[in-house]
C-alpha cells in the first residue's frame, strides 16, 4: 500500500505545537531547578562546619599512634600561645612529668581546675609541668584566661583541633599525665578537682599534699 501523504489537519499541528511548547517549558524549568540546586550550598550533600582559625604551618600530630595508657604518648607539635612564631613538641618537655590539659576560655570547667594545677606546679618545682593546648580559639582568647588565673605555665593553640582529635578529645577540659619518659599514665575526662589532684599525680611517682 502507498504511503499517505496527506498533510496534517489543522487539528493535530496544533496539538503538535502544544506538545512542543509543554516541552520547551519542563526543560527550561529542569535546567532552572538544577541551577538553583548547585549554586544552593544547603543542598551540596556537605554540611557546613564551624569556621575554624587558620592553621599554622608544621604543626599537628608527628606520630600515627593513637593514645594508650602504657605506651609513649603520641608526639606533636603546636605553636605556643604567647608567641606564634615559636614552635613546640610535646618531646621537647621529656624529662619532667607532664599534665597536659585541653582547655578553652569558654569552659567553666577548665577555669575552676586551672588555679589547682598552678600550685601543684609551684609546689613541686621542676618535677611536674603543665602544658595548656587550648581548643580552636585564637592567642588572645588563649592567653587571655590564663593571665586572669595567674596561669604562667606554657601554653599552645590547638588551631584546628587537629591534635584534640588525634588525641580523641571527648570534650573540654580533658588532661593527660604523662611520665617523665614519656609514657602515658593516665587520661581524665571532664574536670580534675584539686582533692582529687594528689592520686592522680601519684601514677607519676610524685607527692603532692594541696
Amino acid at each position: 500500500m502507498a504511503e499517505s501523504t496527506a498533510a496534517p489537519s489543522p487539528a493535530r499541528r496544533l496539538a503538535g505545537y502544544a506538545a512542543l511548547a509543554l516541552a520547551v517549558v519542563i526543560a527550561a524549568g529542569a535546567g532552572l531547578y538544577f541551577f538553583v540546586l548547585a549554586g544552593d550550598d544547603s543542598d551540596a550533600g556537605t554540611p557546613a562546619g564551624p569556621v575554624l582559625p587558620s592553621v599554622y604551618p608544621n604543626t599537628g600530630p608527628l606520630v600515627p599512634d593513637r593514645p594508650e595508657i602504657g605506651k609513649p604518648a603520641p608526639d606533636f607539635a603546636l605553636v605556643d600561645a604567647r608567641d606564634t612564631t615559636v614552635v613546640r613538641r610535646l618531646s621537647d618537655f621529656r624529662g619532667r612529668v607532664v599534665l597536659l590539659n585541653w582547655y578553652a576560655s569558654w569552659c567553666d570547667p577548665c577555669k575552676r581546675e586551672i588555679p589547682a594545677f598552678v600550685a601543684a606546679r609551684a609546689a613541686l618545682g621542676g618535677q611536674l609541668e603543665v602544658l595548656g593546648i587550648d581548643y580552636l580559639e585564637p592567642p588572645e582568647k588563649a592567653v587571655g584566661i590564663l593571665q586572669q588565673l595567674g596561669a604562667d605555665f606554657p601554653a599552645l593553640l590547638d588551631a584546628d583541633g587537629s591534635v584534640a582529635s588525634h588525641y580523641r578529645i571527648p570534650g573540654m577540659p580533658t588532661t593527660f599525665l604523662i611520665g617523665a619518659d614519656g609514657t602515658l599514665l593516665a587520661m581524665r575526662a571532664g574536670e580534675l578537682r584539686e582533692e582529687d589532684l594528689p592520686a592522680f599525680l601519684a601514677r607519676a611517682g610524685l607527692s603532692y599534699n594541696r
